[in-house]
């Protein structure tokens, strides 16, 4: 047998190529199997990871939520708080730009006499003061404004007598004094109202009325209907239905507005030593020296 017949000897028959294929498809088969069988583990480790993914979602949700809650209740007791403080303040004024005497001022006698020519002069019922005493910051330099007096009176009627008169002259001039007289108000009313400034401000411009109230809000009349600003949500609604453009102003609600520091008439007193206790003033020397000899 030649070259030619061996060749033909060792040529792949038909059966070795049935054999061959099952063998080729055999091994597929087991590795798509093998496939299969991972991509199934694949899928099964996907859906407890997207199940924990879940649990931890509304695990990391569970904290926003109760910070927006506890900042919630922190602003209704705060506003709550406020009412109660501005409630305590009914009878108080607060009187600007009244120069400071030193220590021999006596707050209220000046005061007296600073109600007295509000009211007109001498036909003025007594005008009882429970207590009187300077903005609680340190004393300030001559040049400087000084301190508001704060006093408490002990007639509401005649408390409120002096706010309209005063609104009703404006400025009050005494003694070459420009005197200003306010109601006395809580820390947070101020903060909250000069928030508002850009909103009283195009009220103004608009020659739209408004007012405050308590707790802290802020009514307008439009029409036949009153609006009323209670938190910083309501702010764009009422300039919107009034028909004024858009103002940014802060929320005097958020708990960073409300860690603010005091302001300058608002600060603590600073404590003296022991040896730097404030004299008295001459007249209750006085008087006590008059008990005394008696």
């Amino acid at each position: 047998m030649g070259v030619s017949g061996e060749i033909l000897l060792n040529l792949l028959t038909k059966t070795d190529f049935e054999a061959l294929s099952d063998r080729l498809g055999r091994v597929v088969r087991e590795e798509v199997a093998q496939l299969r069988a991972d991509v199934a583990n694949v899928e099964a480790r996907m859906a407890v990871a997207e199940t924990e993914a879940r649990a931890l979602r509304t695990d990391l949700e569970l904290p926003n939520v109760t910070v927006t809650k506890q900042d919630a209740d922190l602003a209704f007791l705060t506003t709550w708080v406020d009412d109660l403080d501005n409630r305590g303040r009914r009878v108080n004024l607060r009187v600007r730009g009244v120069r400071e005497g030193g220590h021999s001022e006596y707050i209220p006698e000046i005061l007296r006499q600073i109600f007295t020519q509000v009211l007109g002069g001498q036909h003025v019922p007594r005008i009882g003061l429970t207590r009187t005493h300077r903005g609680l910051r340190p004393v300030p330099a001559r040049e400087e404004q000084p301190r508001d007096i704060i006093c408490c009176l002990e007639n509401y009627h005649l408390k409120e007598e002096i706010l309209r008169t005063t609104r009703r002259l404006g400025t009050i001039r005494m003694e070459g004094q420009t005197v200003s007289i306010y109601q006395d108000l809580s820390r947070y009313t101020l903060q909250a109202r000069k928030a508002l400034r850009p909103v009283t401000s195009a009220l103004q411009q608009a020659n739209i009325p408004y007012r405050w109230g308590y707790p802290f809000s802020l009514t307008a009349r439009h029409g036949q209907d009153q609006l009323t600003i209670r938190k910083p949500d309501d702010v764009q609604r009422f300039l919107h239905t009034l028909g004024l453009p858009p103002q940014q102003v802060p929320d005097w609600l958020a708990r960073s507005f409300l860690q603010q520091p005091p302001g300058p008439q608002q600060q603590q007193p600073r404590r003296p030593n022991a040896d730097q206790q404030r004299p008295q003033p001459q007249h209750q020397r006085e008087w006590r020296q008059a008990q005394r000899e008696q």
